[in-house]
């Protein structure tokens, strides 16, 4: 079972705690079993894969990526928004899991959640940060590239430190485009409290700039594999709190 202490003394209401060596300190265990309106079995081994860890790559600021890196079991979404733009991309594991999320969250009535955006390479990723940096002079002439770059690294990674590199992550709304309302919806509040059954965690909350460098993105949510999701899910922490075992 997979166990971490919380980082406060105050028990999550959904989980079951058990007492550990320090009262403070409530030990979170993985439920034995997890109810879902559909049946998937066929994805379980999507949603919970044995090799977790390898799901577990961090990508930010400290931690950047090579132009080089591809995944080479990237796979179409099924969920791509149908507005015209290509399918979507995730590598194999966090797509399926994807498509069963989906499934049953369109079975617990929302179904005009879609995704916008999946894996971007490196050269990608760079042309949009770019962009941005331009969008926010033109909208303020008084900026420096410097001071608009400073802005928009709160919202767009710069290139090779975007975890969307690494085919994990993915931008999923119900908005003509990605904004903070998002968080003001159903659909949105129905993920919170559902997407670590399928291995998903929000990946940069509101509590985690700190930690992540990013400001609130309702909207961007990362596969690390049930287990860990769970975890961090219930602890309210980031996945950089996570692997550097602040929440333990």
């Amino acid at each position: 079972p997979v166990s971490l202490k919380l980082k406060d003394s105050s028990p999550h209401p959904d989980i079951d705690l058990e007492e550990g060596e320090d009262d403070r300190a409530p030990v979170i265990t993985l439920p034995d079993e997890i109810e879902f309106l559909t049946d998937l079995t066929e994805y379980e081994q999507y949603m919970s894969p044995d090799a977790y860890e390898e799901y577990l790559i961090l990508v930010n600021s400290s931690s950047p990526a090579d132009s080089s890196l591809v995944p080479d079991d990237l796979t179409a979404v099924a969920d791509t928004r149908a507005d015209g733009r290509d399918a979507q991309q995730l590598r194999l594991c966090a797509a399926k899991a994807l498509e069963a999320l989906f499934i049953e969250m369109r079975e617990a009535g929302f179904s005009d959640v879609s995704v916008m955006s999946g894996y971007r390479d490196y050269w990608t990723q760079d042309y949009l940060h770019n962009y941005y940096i331009e969008e926010e002079m033109a909208a303020d002439p008084t900026l420096s590239w410097e001071a608009a770059k400073a802005i928009v690294l709160t919202y767009s990674s710069e290139a090779g430190t975007s975890e969307h590199q690494t085919g994990l992550c993915v931008d999923m709304h119900n908005l003509e485009s990605a904004d903070v309302s998002f968080a003001d919806t159903e659909a949105f509040e129905w993920l919170r409290e559902n997407a670590w059954k399928f291995g998903y965690i929000l990946r940069y909350p509101e509590n985690g700039t700190a930690s992540t460098g990013i400001s609130f993105e309702p909207w961007h949510w990362r596969f690390v594999g049930r287990e860990a999701a769970y975890s961090i899910t219930s602890a309210g922490i980031t996945l950089e709190e996570y692997l550097s075992g602040e929440g333990e």
